[in-house]
């Protein structure tokens, strides 16, 4: 046998026919997360401190979601239900809007006040983020000053919730919205109402109980 049959031969690629010879497929490597870092500030307040957070698909998955997250962090009346480009022009709608790097600011409702971003992101003496006194340390403290105080006698722990009140039109239950006050900001009887007019799309100038009774004061509310 000559070298000619020795020789192995290998199939013409180009037909199609056989086993072709590349590198070797290797597992997809998945995209790491696209994280945006923005900052956030509170509308018309250049005191408050900015919110940084991280936005990407782990922390937070839905717009919804990052609102309630605000409204947790940012002292509201009626919670974060707005975030706007610093000068209150754009609204945002969708995570996709947020810019990395980019500040916003959150409002309760559709008015939003401008703030100086360049005032806010000032840095603020110490005593203005100091954290509040404990109910345990204050015991304490009230113990070492007054000898005859006893360290077992406790505040009770007040934990404040904020207050969600259904409203609806009078004559038309089916156009019904939620409104959340927070206790901490508890606002005044009017903007109450101003916030509930913006929702309802209809000039509200008094609120009555189911059965029918005035609500004259904030107080009726919180």
């Amino acid at each position: 046998m000559n070298d000619t049959g020795l020789r192995r031969i290998l199939p013409d690629q180009s037909s199609g026919s056989g086993h072709t010879f590349g590198t070797p497929r290797h597992p997809s490597v998945t995209d790491p997360i696209l994280s945006k870092r923005v900052c956030f500030y509170k509308s018309g307040d250049p005191q408050f401190n900015g919110l940084r957070l991280v936005i990407n698909n782990r922390t937070f998955k839905t717009f919804d979601a990052l609102l309630d997250n605000l409204s947790k962090k940012v002292p509201l009346p009626f919670g974060v239900r707005n975030i706007t480009t610093p000068r209150g022009v754009h609204a945002i709608y969708t995570l996709d809007e947020l810019e990395d790097g980019k500040s916003y600011i959150c409002s309760d409702s559709r008015k939003v006040k401008p703030i100086n971003l360049a005032l806010a992101r000032k840095k603020l003496p110490p005593w203005y983020h100091a954290r509040p006194v404990s109910s345990r340390r204050r015991t304490v403290q009230r113990a070492r000053l007054f000898p005859g105080w006893s360290i077992h006698k406790q505040e009770p722990v007040v934990v404040l919730t904020p207050k969600r009140l259904l409203v609806f039109r009078n004559g038309d239950p089916t156009v019904k919205h939620t409104v959340e006050i927070h206790k901490r900001t508890t606002p005044t009887f009017k903007s109450i109402l101003e916030y509930i007019s913006e929702l309802i799309q209809f000039n509200v100038v008094k609120l009555h109980t189911p059965e029918g009774r005035r609500v004259s004061v904030s107080t009726s509310v919180n």
